[in-house]
């Protein structure tokens, strides 16, 4: 395998220059340097000629995020949530959505879990983890073997013999530290949790028991009090685990392209959802976000403009434009708003529509 296609990035060694660091936590560059003489801050300088400047890495923005949380200087939620990422249709940005809301929401100082809930395990990958390579093999790459997997939810639920019990300590990730968002990764083995759940009693509750007894501190394996938002990435597909992570969730997060086929399975989802709340007495709520938009597009505009026929103040203002900036992101080895080369275009966008969802989870 050649080590060019396995995009790898040190995320201890990214460094933001000020204003781009002041970008992530939408604040000014006089606030952050407010920041410095904070308890267990560290502000690194690196020469730019003959004048050191102050860098920030990405953990370092998560913890004054934090800090700025502790002084009551970001929004809060009334309570923890859950959100899925999910359109039963491929290519329509659903895993970069996913991961770079995480990002976002963890800037804005709120504690994230995102559970690749994907056998392919995409937001895994984008977050520099190894959903199939071994330990061993990793080092002869030259990447650490930290970047190795180590199980998925399915040890963690562990409903059957075939996922082997394990604690959420032993595999959650932490690619940019305590602070950031923590990643519960996929791997390939996780494809065999629908045959687990299929056989398993409350079959299409075994997530949404998982969490609530988690979050009140239940499972021994499995805390998860500290999380503000546990967040699902799914595969494009109406699976079993897929059901699960929506009837476990407050919000359905539904990137959709501005074509005929997203639209189409994005009213599936609508009729799903009725189903849900009949089936289940639950009623998420949805948040249709148009991806890879053109400007001036006729077309375009007439699916958004269909689209927010078919679902009424749920599809948001903001829209994320088609830009080779997320192809270029990836394969530095970032998501889009931690690469410092991303443009208003679609970094400034992104901010834009999660600011949005920011503004719907507050509410709810």
């Amino acid at each position: 395998m050649d080590f060019d296609t396995l995009p790898y990035a040190d995320f201890d060694q990214i460094f933001y220059a000020p204003q781009f660091a002041a970008d992530c936590l939408g604040i000014t560059t006089k606030a952050l340097r407010s920041f410095e003489d904070e308890p267990g801050m560290e502000v690194r300088r690196m020469n730019r000629g003959s004048v050191p400047a102050r860098v920030y890495t990405p953990a370092d923005l998560f913890k004054i995020a934090s800090i700025r949380r502790s002084k009551g200087l970001t929004k809060t939620l009334q309570r923890p949530l859950t959100i899925s990422t999910f359109v039963q249709k491929g290519g329509t940005a659903k895993t970069t959505t996913s991961v770079n809301l995480a990002m976002y929401l963890g800037f804005m100082g709120l504690k994230v879990l995102l559970i690749d809930n994907d056998p392919q395990g995409d937001a895994t990958s984008m977050l520099g983890y190894d959903p199939d390579l071994t330990p061993e093999e990793l080092v002869d790459l030259g990447i650490p073997a930290d970047r190795a997997v180590n199980g998925s939810l399915g040890n963690i639920i562990a409903t059957s013999s075939l996922f082997a019990p394990k604690g959420l300590a032993d595999i959650i990730k932490k690619p940019f530290g305590e602070y950031g968002p923590h990643l519960l990764p996929a791997e390939g083995l996780l494809e065999d949790m629908e045959v687990a759940i299929n056989a398993s009693a409350n079959q299409d509750f075994r997530y949404a028991l998982f969490i609530s007894k988690g979050r009140k501190r239940e499972l021994p394996q499995a805390d998860l009090s500290g999380y503000d938002v546990i967040l699902f990435d799914n595969a494009p597909s109406g699976s079993l685990m897929t059901r699960n992570s929506m009837v476990a969730s407050d919000m359905i997060l539904c990137p959709i392209r501005m074509d005929k086929f997203s639209c189409r399975a994005l009213a599936r989802l609508g009729n799903k959802l009725q189903s849900f709340a009949e089936e289940y007495q639950r009623s998420p709520d949805v948040a249709a976000i148009p991806t890879m938009f053109i400007k001036n597009r006729p077309r375009a505009m007439a699916h958004l403009a269909a689209l927010s026929q078919m679902f009424p103040g749920k599809v948001t203002e903001g829209k994320l434009y088609f830009s080779e900036d997320y192809s270029k992101a990836l394969e530095s080895g970032l998501p889009v708003l931690g690469w410092k080369g991303a443009s208003e275009n679609s970094a400034g966008a992104m901010r834009s529509v999660f600011g949005e969802i920011l503004e719907r989870l507050v509410q709810m």
